[in-house]
C-alpha cells in the first residue's frame, strides 16, 4: 500500500465514523427521542455534517486524493478513491451554509411530520415542508451545476451514481402501461381473501417478526429490530437496525415490512467487514439495496414455496390454531398476493405498488422544476392517485401527501429506487436461478442458504467496487429492461 493511500484510508475513516454516528442519530431519532428534544437534535446534526463537510472539503484531504490516485492501487482501493472523489466533488458543491441548513430543517421537519400526521394536521406541517422542499431545491441546483446534469437528475444521483431520467422513463412507461392495461383483469379475475376477524398483539407479531428475520439468516448478535411511524434499515455490518410498524387488525403489514427490511439489513450484515470504515465498503447505491429488499419480500416471501413454509409457524406464533377457513393455506395465500388498489405504498401489492411511484416520481418532477407550489401538493396528489387508482385523497392527509416520511427528511430523488429496486430484483433472482438452479424445494423446507450465500457473493461483498448499474449487469448479464419484472408479474398474477 502506497503511503499517500494510508494517509487517505486514515481520513476517510475519521469521516465513516461521523457518517454511522449520524445514522445512529437518525435512528435514535425515530425510535426513542421525545418530541422535545427535537431542537437540540436539529442542531447537533446540522453541526456534524458541517464538520463532516469540512474534512471532504479541506484542500490537504484533495491533495491527498491525488496523491493516492498515482499509487498503484487494488481495485478495491482504486473504488475507494473513486467514490471518496465523487464524495468530496459533491460536499464542494453545497455550500457549508446550506448544508448546515438542510440538515436543521430535514431534523426540525422529521418531528413535525411525525407528531402531526397521526393528527391528519397539514396546515401545521406545511411550515416545515416548504422550509425542507426550498433548501432541496437549492442543493439540486448546486449538484446540478457541478456534475452538469438537470437538477432532478442530480437529486437521484445521490441515491444511484448514474440514474437518470432519460434512461429510466421509457421503462416506467412500459411498466405503467403493462399494469394499466392488467390490473383491472387480474382484479376481476381473482377470489377475494376472507378477513381476519381477531386483532394481533404487539408481543406476538414481534415473536413472529424475530423468529422470521432469523428464518431469513439474520444475525441478532449483530442487529436489531425496533418499533418506529415508517419502518426503515440503517447501520453498519456489525450493528445492523431495522425497524417495522405494528398494525392490530393485520399481521401481514409488520410481517411484510420485515421481510422488506430484514433484505436490507442482510445486504449491511455482508458487506465487507474489512472495509466498513471505508468509502468503498458502502453499498453501491439505494436501487440496489432495495432489490435486496425486493428480492426477499418480493421474489422469494411471496413465493408458493415459502408461504407453504412460513403458513404453520405464523399459526402457531400468532396461536391461530383453530379451524377458522380464514387461517387456511389458500386464504393467506390469496391474502398477501391480493391486487388492490390502496392508500398505502408500504402496504401494497406488487401489481399496484408502482403507481405509488409513479405518482411520487411526477411530483418530484414538478416540485423540483417549480412547476408545483408546496401548498398545492394535496390536490396534485389526489388528482394522481384518482388518475392512476381512482382513489379520492381529499382531506385525507394522513393517507395521502402526509405517509411516507420521505419528502419530511429531504430524500428527494429516492422514490424512483424503488420501482428500480424491483426491476433489478426480478433480473437478480432469474440470474440466482441460472446461476445456482431453482431453489424452490429449498425454500419450502425453509434453506435460504444457497440463496444467501449467491446474494452475498455477487452483491453484498462487492460493496461500492461497481456502480449499481455496472454491478447489475455484471452479475445478469443484463441492461435495465422491464423484461424479467414483467415476466414475474405475468407469471405470479396474470397467467395464474
Amino acid at each position: 500500500m502506497n503511503q499517500a493511500y494510508a494517509e487517505l484510508e486514515s481520513k476517510i475513516a475519521e469521516i465513516k465514523a461521523l457518517d454511522h454516528m449520524m445514522d445512529l442519530s437518525n435512528w435514535d431519532e425515530s425510535t426513542n427521542m421525545k418530541p422535545a428534544s427535537a431542537p437540540n437534535r436539529a442542531e447537533m446534526v446540522a453541526t456534524t455534517a458541517a464538520l463532516r463537510q469540512r474534512l471532504i472539503a479541506d484542500e490537504g484531504f484533495g491533495e491527498l486524493l491525488e496523491r493516492a490516485a498515482e499509487g498503484e492501487l487494488s481495485d478495491m482501493e482504486a473504488a475507494n478513491v473513486r467514490v471518496a472523489e465523487r464524495t468530496r466533488k459533491q460536499s464542494i458543491a453545497v455550500p457549508e451554509d446550506l448544508l448546515k441548513e438542510s440538515k436543521r430543517v430535514q431534523s426540525e421537519c422529521h418531528t413535525v411530520w411525525a407528531r402531526n400526521r397521526p393528527l391528519n394536521d397539514w396546515v401545521n406541517t406545511l411550515p416545515s415542508l416548504e422550509a425542507v422542499i426550498r433548501v432541496s431545491i437549492e442543493m439540486s441546483q448546486c449538484l446540478a451545476e457541478a456534475f452538469q446534469l438537470a437538477p432532478y437528475d442530480a437529486l437521484m444521483n445521490q441515491y444511484e451514481t448514474g440514474n437518470l431520467q432519460s434512461d429510466i422513463d421509457s421503462v416506467f412507461d412500459e411498466i405503467k402501461t403493462f399494469l394499466l392495461r392488467e390490473v383491472p383483469n387480474v382484479e376481476s379475475d381473482q377470489i377475494s381473501p376472507l378477513p381476519f376477524s381477531e386483532s394481533f398483539s404487539d408481543t406476538d407479531q414481534l415473536k413472529l417478526a424475530e423468529f422470521s428475520m432469523r428464518e431469513l439468516m439474520f444475525d441478532f448478535d449483530r442487529g436489531r429490530l425496533d418499533q418506529s411511524a415508517h419502518p426503515f434499515s440503517c447501520g453498519t455490518a456489525n450493528d445492523a437496525r431495522l425497524t417495522t410498524r405494528l398494525s392490530a387488525n393485520d399481521f401481514t403489514h409488520s410481517l411484510f415490512a420485515v421481510f422488506h427490511e430484514t433484505g436490507h439489513a442482510r445486504y449491511t450484515q455482508n458487506q465487507p467487514n474489512q472495509w466498513v470504515m471505508q468509502f468503498v465498503g458502502e453499498p453501491t447505491g439505494m436501487a440496489v439495496h432495495e432489490s435486496q429488499s425486493l428480492f426477499m419480500e418480493m421474489q422469494i416471501c411471496r413465493s408458493d414455496a415459502f408461504l407453504e413454509y412460513i403458513h404453520p409457524m405464523i399459526r402457531l406464533l400468532l396461536r391461530r390454531n383453530g379451524s377458522d377457513a380464514s387461517w387456511s393455506l389458500e386464504n393467506f395465500k390469496r391474502t398477501v398476493r391480493h391486487v388492490k388498489r390502496d392508500l398505502i405504498r408500504v402496504y401494497s401489492d406488487e401489481m399496484t405498488y408502482p403507481f405509488h411511484i409513479f405518482l411520487r416520481y411526477a411530483i418530484e418532477k414538478q416540485l423540483c422544476n417549480g412547476d408545483l407550489q408546496v401548498k398545492d401538493l394535496p390536490d396534485a396528489w389526489n388528482d394522481g392517485m384518482m388518475e392512476l387508482m381512482g382513489i379520492d385523497t381529499r382531506d385525507d392527509f394522513t393517507n395521502g401527501c402526509m405517509q411516507d416520511i420521505h419528502w419530511y427528511e429531504g430524500l428527494f430523488g429516492y422514490f424512483p429506487c424503488y420501482l428500480l429496486g424491483a426491476i433489478f430484483a426480478a433480473q437478480l433472482y432469474q440470474a440466482c436461478v441460472r446461476k445456482i438452479g431453482d431453489q424452490t424445494e429449498n425454500v419450502r423446507q425453509g434453506d435460504f442458504s444457497a440463496i444467501s450465500a449467491w446474494l452475498a457473493e455477487n452483491i453484498h461483498s462487492k460493496g461500492s467496487l461497481l456502480e449499481g448499474q455496472t454491478l447489475i449487469r455484471t452479475v445478469t448479464g443484463e441492461e435495465l429492461s422491464a423484461t424479467s419484472y414483467l415476466s414475474h408479474l405475468n407469471r405470479r398474477y396474470v397467467n395464474s
